[in-house]
């Protein structure tokens, strides 16, 4: 282990106790937000909102008992549990677990840009024209449901780039077991590594690993398609409630403009 002043942060128990108190805290906070929607009644919107709550407790919790690590080197950076070598009738889970926690901690996003879609089609109700606006609930729900499973697919698809293989377990950096203690040689030990440029295993020089930059654009292909509906409906809504005046009430007004102003908070 490494003797660095700033080494206190990472390891025990300062990193458990943080993780552990930010979990209570999303817990007591959505938890709290459940109760809310469970006793008062606002609309559909009660189902998004419950969705949301369950999809954060359900990241913090994952997060404080996974306890993920994100080790930056020159190529990329390689991701693996604090507490892993989880073995399951003689085969080791810690790298799909950990492609389980990257997909769902991404997944909260996915759903924060289906409240930004949600919002916009409420405002712009009787506005504009669409082939959604005689959606009823359940359209909007196989259409949550199918981007869901297309989301999924492409983590699996994308993920299968960068699980561990021989190669990268034989290149994997030194200096990860002598901070952390943990030896991603070992088989048992599950991780995953998003590193574009790998060293050559017989000159030791950098080269690009093709296989890492197809996954990463893929990975980059997904998050800038979601954060384009974000900035779409945001740009949207936010012309509608400037300009409709006539459209829309002004106690109306001002409640899409905090719904919308506590939208903004979420993706900060």
């Amino acid at each position: 282990m490494t003797d660095a002043s700033y080494a206190w942060i990472y390891e025990d128990p300062i990193h458990s106790y943080f993780s552990f108190f930010t979990t209570a805290v999303s817990v007591c906070s959505n938890g709290l937000l459940l109760f809310i929607l469970y006793t008062t009644k606002i609309g559909p919107y009660v189902y998004l909102l419950a969705v949301f709550a369950v999809c954060d407790i359900f990241t913090s919790c994952a997060h404080s008992a996974f306890q993920p690590i994100v080790h930056m080197t020159y190529g990329g950076f390689y991701f693996f549990p604090r507490h892993g070598k989880i073995v399951i009738a003689g085969k080791s889970f810690d790298s799909i677990f950990t492609l389980i926690f990257i997909a769902t901690y991404y997944q909260t996003f996915l759903v924060l840009a289906y409240h930004f879609v949600y919002r916009y089609k409420i405002v712009s109700r009787g506005i504009t024209t669409s082939c959604t606006n005689n959606w009823k609930r359940l359209h909007w729900a196989f259409l949550g449901v199918l981007i869901n499973i297309l989301y999924i697919f492409g983590m699996i698809l994308i993920s299968s780039r960068f699980t561990p293989s021989e190669e990268t377990r034989e290149i994997a950096p030194i200096e990860i077991e002598e901070i952390y203690g943990i030896d991603l040689r070992d088989s048992n030990r599950g991780f995953t590594v998003l590193a574009v440029r790998r060293p050559d295993i017989i000159t030791g020089s950098l080269r690009w690993h093709w296989s890492s930059v197809i996954g990463v654009s893929m990975l980059i292909g997904m998050f800038l398609c979601t954060a384009s509906v974000i900035l779409y409906c945001m740009w949207q809504k936010n012309n509608i409630i400037r300009s409709s005046f006539d459209h829309l009430p002004a106690k109306t007004r001002k409640i899409q403009k905090d719904l919308f102003n506590s939208l903004l908070i979420q993706v900060k």
